[in-house]
């Protein structure tokens, strides 16, 4: 039976990797090469890592505190576009590769270790929006790159990469409420973000790779620790 950790936790994109909540094994059973020292701890020292959706915010900071970390760790990232690889400093750790598509991801995943999965379908907003009128901004998202094809294709992609390779490891990072049919994100754009979310999920689930499944709350560019966002029902 793999490993499992399920984290469900509000959290802010500058505290997250910081967060001792957020250890990436866990502490519990850890493998015989593991090693539990500090907030990214994946495995043992000098392991890869590779980070998937490395060019997006939360991604960028992961991928740079692994960097920050070369005496335990070789950070790998993977990115869509050359743009957004030159964003994070167009490294040749960076590959570039379509997780839509399984055949342009293998060569990042080559001789990994572990893996975090940082993708996620983004909505954009529709033009013309008004908030002085009190409108509601209506969302939609680009041909291709709906939730079905990135969260739930494209993280299955990501999985089957990683068993292929041997992995001891991975995370994915996802979004609370994805065991409510109901939620309202589900509505964004029509395209059922967490119904896919949750799919991938169960996936890794099934998998039998150690895993660490980290729902997210909303991810803020603010300190963490200050913001309460649970309601106590009465």
């Amino acid at each position: 039976m793999a490993m499992a950790t399920l984290v469900v936790a509000p959290l802010s994109l500058t505290s997250y990797p910081h967060s001792p909540s957020l250890r990436l094994l866990n502490p519990r059973t850890p493998s015989r090469r593991s090693s539990t020292h500090g907030p990214l701890s994946v495995s043992a020292m000098g392991d890869t890592v590779l980070v998937t959706g490395a060019g997006g915010r939360t991604g960028q900071i992961v991928y740079k505190k692994l960097k920050e970390r070369a005496e335990q760790y070789v950070a790998r990232g993977l990115v869509r576009t050359e743009e957004s690889k030159e964003k994070i400093g167009g490294s040749d750790d960076v590959f570039i590769g379509d997780i839509r598509y399984a055949e342009s991801i293998v060569p990042a995943f080559q001789g990994i270790d572990a893996l975090i999965i940082l993708t996620s379908a983004v909505p954009k907003m529709k033009p013309g929006f008004d908030p002085s009128k009190g409108e509601r901004p209506e969302f939609y998202f680009e041909e291709g790159s709906f939730p079905e094809q990135v969260d739930w294709i494209g993280q299955k992609n990501q999985i089957d990469a990683a068993k292929a390779v041997g992995v001891k490891h991975i995370v994915l990072v996802g979004s609370m409420g994805g065991t409510d049919i109901n939620n309202p994100l589900n509505n964004i754009g029509n395209g059922k973000i967490l119904v896919w979310k949750r799919k991938a999920e169960q996936y890794l689930a099934d998998s039998g790779i150690p895993y660490t499944i980290i729902r997210a709350g909303g991810l803020q560019d603010k300190e963490g620790g200050l913001r309460n966002c649970f309601r106590r029902s009465k």
